[in-house]
């Protein structure tokens, strides 16, 4: 059974300091308050340290969004019907599940009845809950309101997580299409074509000329198959190496904006996560230039990064903000506009949290629009190249009937 040391005061105030042992820190600590003391430290200290912060390793990555969604609801409504933070804390660990996010919040419990602020003991998991909901949580303690912005967050997360659904369906159709072209145009070209290459053999000289490509292509690709499939291994390897260095993550940054029928679909969707950032946390008391940091890291974008240093710069200089907005590409000067309007009068919360909604109902356009043009141009690849093939087989056939008939 694990050790753990431990720093307490008992019920005179004095300080203790010893050790115990338990199946978690979260047991250690009840065992401690059972004996009439507050524990004030406590860590591992026996061999199983390595395994229990791999087991909490391993639980914060295996959190999901939507447990996130569901702790904030459920801790805002708790909070708002006026239970204690620890309380309620209890209280889902007793209605919860054996999921990821259980573990995590049995040790933010820890911490909470230990005497930490709910924002610190949240902050250790960074890889469970996003830096935004850390930092309003912090803003909202200094302003006695964690039951409001745990409701707000919980929102915020749901807005986020169905725009990025609605992304990934728009590409996933395109992508299964194509996918589905690949393994049919292989498997014709593969399967297919040697056994017709066998029966057209000694007619190879008659042949009509499509006839006579499509079966040089499959011979070509059958005898060297071998070479072709390190070549593709070592595109693929090359390209994944690429993609992780700084120039690879700026050239793929830059065609999600560039490249026709997508390039709406992200710019919208980095101004809607971009504006609905800002405004919540600036609507929650957080500084303009933390909100800016944060907003920075939340972009997901290298291109969009850029832009947010430009504005942190521009306020160190003490520069409007809006002035490197209006000079950028990345925002529509309508957008720098408003949010112009919005800092001139002091309402910026308010006009980002509208521009996100624009932008939000934009984003779903720009993904009806791509989704309707993707559609036929996927179609009539697919139909051209799998077309093309079975008219090059059946070519021959079609020659050898006409002169059948003609003699």
């Amino acid at each position: 059974m694990p050790t753990y040391t431990y720093k307490a005061r008992d019920a005179r105030g004095r300080s203790l300091a010893g050790g115990i042992d338990a199946a978690s820190e979260h047991l250690a600590i009840q065992q401690l308050r059972e004996d009439g003391l507050s524990v004030t430290e406590i860590r591992l200290t026996s061999a199983l340290v390595n395994v229990e912060a791999l087991r909490i390793k391993q639980a914060s990555k295996s959190v999901k969004r939507e447990e996130v969604i569901s702790f904030s609801s459920q801790l805002s409504v708790m909070l708002e019907t006026g239970v204690p933070l620890s309380e309620s804390l209890d209280a889902y660990l007793a209605q919860s599940r054996q999921t990821g996010i259980r573990r995590i919040v049995e040790i933010v419990a820890d911490r909470i009845h230990s005497g930490v602020s709910f924002s610190a003991a949240i902050s250790e998991f960074p890889k469970s809950f996003p830096p935004l909901m850390i930092s309003l949580l912090r803003a909202s303690e200094a302003a006695g309101a964690l039951d409001t912005m745990l409701g707000r967050i919980a929102d915020y997360l749901v807005k986020e997580r169905r725009t990025l659904k609605q992304i990934k369906g728009a590409l996933m159709y395109p992508v299964v299409m194509i996918s589905m072209a690949v393994i049919v145009t292989v498997f014709l070209v593969g399967w297919v074509l040697p056994k017709f290459a066998r029966i057209y053999e000694s007619r190879a000289a008659s042949l009509p000329k499509p006839t006579q490509i499509l079966l040089s292509v499959s011979g070509f690709i059958t005898t060297y198959w071998p070479w072709l499939l390190g070549a593709l291994i070592a595109s693929v390897a090359f390209a994944l190496v690429f993609r992780r260095t700084e120039t690879g993550i700026r050239c793929v940054d830059w065609l999600k904006i560039r490249m026709p029928i997508i390039g709406p679909i992200f710019t919208n969707f980095y101004l809607t996560r971009s504006t609905r950032t800002l405004s919540t946390l600036l609507a929650s008391g957080v500084t303009f230039p933390d909100a800016v940091d944060i907003v920075r890291d939340l972009t997901g974008n290298v291109l969009w990064r850029d832009l947010w240093d430009d504005v942190k710069n521009s306020m160190t200089a003490g520069r409007p903000v809006t002035e490197t907005l209006l000079a950028s590409d990345l925002v529509p000067a309508s957008i720098a506009q408003m949010i112009a309007a919005g800092e001139r009068t002091g309402q910026l919360p308010m006009v980002l949290d509208r521009i996100a909604t624009v932008c939000e109902e934009d984003l779903e356009e720009a993904i009806k629009n791509s989704t309707q043009m993707i559609e036929p141009i996927v179609i009539t690849v697919m139909g051209g190249l799998i077309g093309g093939i079975a008219i090059a087989l059946l070519l021959p056939i079609f020659t050898m009937g006409s002169a059948i008939g003609h003699g």
